[in-house]
């Protein structure tokens, strides 16, 4: 009697993903950086790391695209997406405009039970910035901003600013890396908060569309940087 092979009892055994577990799946590889900017994506490859066939894997491209993590170019295929100095600089300042809101909803409506997850949360990011721990800071600091737009308490507002947030970490911690902005994002971050727990909606959105705008300025100066 021949027995199945080690991979097709693991195929077997696996439960079959469906296309939106596949999208979760793929975009999560994506945001963590396991999947980086312009490396090619194959529907048949994909098939066979998760164990489905072609069908959920190209509804999963589908999604992707529209959501702008994976471009699709005539003659090379589909890539994760890469973005240019120019969408950059546009997707910050769009994320002013929309943080700033978040800021000034969070301000009016959270709650005492996110009131001190936020303040764990940004405990956390100091630490990290002062141990000079990027990647912990930087989930910390993800962390801090969802549980942000959370208090905003606004579905849609949430959906804007995380698709806008999902799109800036295609470029990885290029922010986190520029000299003293962990330090003067600790700054900036505890004075929001302080402005969020006293209440002060219009000092909430002033000090988060500001902090966006050190970001933007930095973000161009990186840029210049890297030209020269």
């Amino acid at each position: 009697m021949t027995m199945p092979s080690a991979k097709a009892r693991t195929k077997r055994e696996t439960p079959t993903l469906s296309a939106e577990q596949v999208c979760d799946k793929i975009r999560s590889a994506i945001l963590a950086g396991e999947l980086r900017p312009g490396d090619k994506l194959t529907e048949q490859d994909l098939a066979e790391e998760y164990f489905v066939s072609r069908t959920p894997v190209r509804e999963a491209i589908r999604q992707l695209e529209v959501e702008r993590l994976v471009s699709r170019t005539r003659f090379v295929g589909v890539t994760v997406a890469q973005l240019k100095p120019s969408e950059i600089i546009e997707l910050l300042d769009i994320r002013e405009v929309l943080e700033g809101l978040v800021a000034r909803r969070a301000a009016n409506e959270i709650q005492p039970a996110q009131r001190t997850r936020l303040r764990k949360t940004f405990d956390q990011m100091a630490k990290s910035a002062k141990d000079g721990d990027v990647t912990r800071y930087l989930d910390a600091a993800l962390a801090f901003r969802r549980i942000l737009a959370e208090c905003s308490r606004s579905e849609t507002l949430i959906e804007y600013v995380m698709a806008i947030e999902n799109r800036l970490r295609l470029m990885g911690n290029r922010t986190a890396l520029i000299p003293g902005r962990m330090q003067a994002a600790i700054v900036e971050h505890k004075k929001l908060l302080q402005a969020i727990e006293a209440g002060d909606s219009e000092a909430a959105e002033q000090l988060n569309r500001e902090r966006i705008q050190h970001i933007r300025a930095d973000v161009e100066r990186s840029f210049s940087f890297s030209i020269l």
